[in-house]
């Protein structure tokens, strides 16, 4: 007996999430690095979770499923910092990534406080092994 507990993160963007993020999309496009799915992505309460797979797997039950968005705000430098740990943006050409990061930049720099707020979505998976 025991149980199973999966925490998946995902960028969540809640009413009020940031504009930023939907402003610098046109840059991810341009350098052919944009989204594959729609935007904006969906709310929140409407990004799927894992609830049916571990219950199609047979090997659990009693599955309880949380949601937890909060938010972390990020200088300039923070964010690009932050970028700098996905492996997206590792992988991304070193022209592309810079192009990219000017452009944050800039975006930044027109705001009166130069500071992005990021969402987070965590949702919590517990089940019970059978």
């Amino acid at each position: 007996r025991g149980s199973l507990a999966i925490v998946a993160t995902h960028h969540a963007f809640p009413g009020d999430a940031d504009p930023f993020f939907a402003e610098i999309q046109g840059t991810y496009n341009e350098i052919g690095e944009g989204l594959d799915e729609e935007w904006p992505p969906p709310p929140p309460e409407r990004v799927p979770d894992e609830r049916a797979e571990i219950e199609g797997s047979g090997f659990f039950s009693d599955v309880h499923v949380r949601r937890y968005v909060w938010s972390e705000t990020y200088s300039e430098e923070e964010y690009i910092d932050l970028l700098n740990t996905y492996s997206g943006h590792r992988r991304m050409d070193a022209d592309k990534r810079e192009f990219l990061y000017q452009s944050i930049r800039s975006h930044l720099h027109a705001r009166t406080q130069p500071r992005v707020r990021k969402h987070y979505l965590n949702i919590l998976h517990v089940a019970r092994r059978r």
